[in-house]
């Protein structure tokens, strides 16, 4: 084994003289590549053979290559590739034949040596690879498209002969079928074969008719039908295989809602089912539109037994007539469509949040947005976006009355989830109430619970900032840090507003920064560092209120009490101390 393993160092020694001489790389890279290549020699030259170590010493090879391709063109260099990068090459081919001999049962180590030949033009090479898997690996589908792939380029046949030998072996391969069909389209062209009564396009149908056929017998799946129907929509000749399948999904399907949506596109297209070709009637677009919104109300029929396809499809058709009016926002046909869509699957109770909001959206009259958003939360009690709806309506009409009433509905049936909603309420009251008013939503909002409660807290304090100065709103940060639930960002803004001060009281924000500490402290790293940066940029304010202060002593103990706080977290851990680390770099 150490003979063979000097022998392949041996091999190198030219290439490795060549990047030298080039300038691709230095002397000490070259050491540093030549000693990984032996260390990879040793390993797939032991007792222990191993996979992953060829794939391994494969992998560097080809990371070498893209590497010498970059500095190449870089640095300008094209000289000597043939003593360079193609043995480099002829390495990696190598490496895959002995590593495919040894495990010959990896289909994929066989693909990816297949592939690797196929790009670097190793032509013969690759074809004893397609023949080898053939041979080996019959049983995987995905070879026989990838043995059709490679011989289709040279001829269509060949390929197709291929298909048609996996087939006879995978008779339930959707990705076969999709080839076979694919190849005898591609080939309809180039089918020298008549007997002189039917044209080529008759026979590639006749053809395909055959897999379709086979399909509908072996494979039980309405996608792969509705698939296939898309692969030959392009193609006019298909039309009596293309309405087997519509009849045989209707048939055989009739409770799916993707079938009756498919079937509805193929109208709206204009491909009719059992329609005769060239009707006058296809390239009208009423008619097509009157055609897909019928077959789509047949859908509902056939589903209805069905509750979730029911369903299914009710949403289909609603977002392709949102997607439709939104294109055509000028037709009335198309929005009263959508209208009427939408109070019937109102009244089957399949509407969800976002129609009865499309739905609100559409109208204009005043009632009638009243009514939809009344059905809406009735049906939907616990939506943000409807009592947003209702609460941006009652703002248009600037009637405060209501707009205080729904506020308060809303508030009630969406509790935690209501922060939309005071959010709008403090908008509104701001341009239109006095202070009092709106210091009375900010008291009844800072003692909501958790999220709405955080956020309720955050606002006031910088409302208050504004209205009343930064003593009142010291004052009230008192009472509200101190009051669950304990808001981190809370402390963050009332730190930002200390520091905004044009005279900034440094005491006042160590407060701030130490009760984040304090309540945080466990589980933030950034609330020690806030407080140590805050000692070294203040230490000159806190000197002259306390002689003895000294900001390296100070820092210290907060840096240990950091430590102790979040040392069970490993990963907080190193995050405080790098972000410490850079911080004592830094000059104030």
């Amino acid at each position: 084994m150490g003979e063979l393993i000097e022998r392949h160092m041996e091999s190198m020694t030219e290439e490795i003289n060549e990047m030298r001489r080039t300038k691709l790389f230095s002397i000490e890279e070259t050491r540093l590549i030549m000693k990984k290549r032996k260390h990879f020699e040793c390993k797939i030259n032991g007792a222990m053979k191993n996979i992953q170590d060829f794939k391994d010493y494969i992998q560097y090879e080809k990371v070498i290559l893209k590497d010498i391709k970059l500095r190449r063109n870089k640095l300008r260099i094209a000289d000597r590739k043939s003593s360079i990068e193609f043995k480099i090459l002829k390495r990696i081919k190598y490496l895959y034949e002995i590593a495919t001999q040894r495990f010959s049962n990896d289909f994929n180590l066989c693909l990816m040596y297949f592939k690797f030949c196929k790009e670097s033009n190793y032509n013969q090479a690759a074809s004893l690879v397609i023949q080898n898997m053939i041979k080996h690996f019959a049983h995987i589908p995905e070879m026989w498209k990838v043995a059709a792939a490679w011989h289709v380029k040279k001829d269509v046949n060949q390929a197709l002969s291929v298909i048609l030998k996996g087939l006879t072996i995978h008779q339930t391969s959707e990705t076969l079928f999709s080839e076979a069909i694919q190849l005898e389209l591609m080939n309809r062209g180039k089918d020298d074969w008549t007997d002189g009564s039917q044209n080529k396009d008759q026979l590639c149908c006749q053809k395909i008719q055959t897999y379709v056929d086979s399909i509908m017998k072996n494979i039980r799946s309405h996608q792969f039908l509705i698939k296939i129907l898309e692969l030959l929509n392009p193609y006019g000749f298909t039309k009596s295989v293309q309405d087997k399948i519509v009849k045989n999904l209707m048939e055989r399907y009739p409770e799916e809602a993707d079938v009756w949506h498919a079937l509805a596109q193929r109208e709206r297209n204009g491909d009719h089912y059992d329609e005769v070709p060239g009707s006058m009637h296809t390239s009208n677009t009423k008619f097509r539109l009157d055609r897909c919104f019928k077959k789509y109300q047949e859908g509902f029929v056939m589903t209805k037994s069905c509750p979730d396809q029911h369903r299914e499809l009710w949403s289909l058709y609603l977002e392709f007539l949102v997607d439709l009016q939104l294109h055509n926002d000028n037709s009335d046909m198309i929005r009263n469509t959508l209208l009427n869509a939408l109070r019937d699957a109102n009244d089957c109770q399949m509407l969800t949040e976002r129609y009865f909001v499309v739905w609100v959206k559409l109208l204009k009259e005043e009632t009638d947005i009243l009514d939809v958003t009344e059905k809406g939360l009735k049906a939907i009690p616990k939506s943000v976006e409807l009592w947003k709806l209702k609460l941006k309506y009652a703002v248009i009409k600037d009637n405060v009355k209501n707009f205080n009433q729904t506020f308060k509905k809303g508030v009630m049936q969406l509790q935690n989830k209501s922060t939309p909603l005071w959010m709008m309420a403090l908008r509104y009251h701001i341009l239109t109430s006095s202070s009092a008013v709106i210091e009375n939503i900010f008291m009844s909002g800072v003692q909501q619970a958790e999220e709405v409660g955080r956020k309720m807290k955050c606002e006031y304090i910088q409302w208050l900032v504004l209205n009343k100065g930064i003593t009142e709103a010291r004052r009230k940060y008192n009472d509200l840090a101190r009051t669950p639930p304990f808001c981190k960002e809370l402390h963050t803004i009332m730190a930002n507003l200390e520091s905004q001060e044009l005279d900034v009281n440094a005491q006042e924000l160590e407060k701030v920064l130490r009760l984040a500490c304090d309540q945080f402290g466990g589980e933030d790293s950034d609330v020690w560092i806030g407080l140590i940066r805050c000692y070294f940029e203040h230490h000159k304010a806190f000197e002259s209120v306390n002689s003895k202060f000294d900001v390296n002593e100070l820092t210290s103990r907060v840096f240990r009490e950091a430590e102790s706080k979040i040392g069970h977290n490993g990963p907080l851990l190193a995050d405080f101390l790098g972000k410490y680390d850079v911080l004592k770099t830094t000059e104030f």
